[in-house]
């Protein structure tokens, strides 16, 4: 019993591929997120210091570092 299985090639944007709403504005939130991410990362930053140094709160720095784009808005 052997299935087909379609495959579609990206547009280089999933959200926009998944048919979500303000793909291009998501894509770019994920991007500085994920920077902002690899900062702390690099840096060795602990969320409460990172907190510090960014001014904003330590509940931010963790979605942020989890990724949740709904927190945040682009500008």
């Amino acid at each position: 019993m052997s299935r087909k299985t379609e495959i579609q090639e990206s547009s280089g944007n999933v959200f926009a591929d998944l048919g979500l709403p303000m793909p291009e504005e998501m894509q770019a939130k994920t991007a500085l997120l994920r920077r902002i991410s690899r900062i702390i990362e690099k840096r060795q930053l602990n969320k409460k210091y990172a907190a510090e140094i960014s001014g904003i709160i330590q509940a931010e720095i963790s979605a942020i570092i989890c990724g949740r784009l709904s927190e945040f808005s682009y500008d």
